[in-house]
Parts: C-alpha cells; structure tokens; sequence
C-alpha cells in the first residue's frame, strides 16, 4: 500500500493515538473494528480532581443533613473549585481534545 505524506502523517497520528502499530491500526480498520483514542494523561488528572470534589460535596450534604444548614464557606469553595475543573475541561474540548480523525476521514 502507498500512501503520500499527508496520508502517512495521519495514519501515524491516529495509530499512536489508539496506541496501535500501523499494521494493528490497519487490520483494525479492515475488521470493521473501529480503533479509540487512549485519553490523555490529563483525563485521569480529571477525573481523580472531580472524584475529589464530590467527595466533598457528598460530605458537605451528609453534614448539612445531620446539622441541619450548610456550610457556605465550604460549600463556595468546593463549588468554586468544581466550575475551574469543568471550565478548564471545557477549554480543552473547544480546543479539539484529542484528535485521531474521524469517521468521515477514515473513510467509513
């Protein structure tokens, strides 16, 4: 198979992203299978930061249930922290995320 440069820097971009050989990638493709992006290492950052915040927030709610009022101050910071998290997820996203292709250019 020949492909021109262009086609060859995609089918790179893509194989390392589903973290593939070229081959594997290709006989992937040609199973009907369709190869993923592994997330990138700042998903897991993410996640574990959101985990987190719930975390405090369930407390904060088992708190406020047993007292019977929430704790503002607590409640603004951890709330706080959460909307920095989505809204720095939100950049990323904007941004393209991690980009591999699409099925419109995997031809299928």
């Amino acid at each position: 198979m020949r492909l021109d440069d262009d086609e060859y820097k995609k089918l790179c971009e893509w194989s390392t992203a589903a973290n593939r050989t070229m081959n594997d990638y290709i006989r992937e493709l040609l199973s009907d299978s369709q190869p993923i992006a592994f997330p990138p290492i700042e998903y897991q950052e993410v996640l574990r930061e959101l985990r987190k915040i719930g975390i405090n927030l369930n407390q904060l709610a088992s708190k406020a249930h047993t007292l019977g009022f929430v704790d503002e101050r607590e409640y603004k910071t951890d709330s706080d922290r959460l909307w920095r998290v989505v809204a720095e997820l939100s950049l990323q996203m904007s941004r393209g995320g991690v980009k591999f292709g699409n099925n419109k250019d995997m031809g299928c």
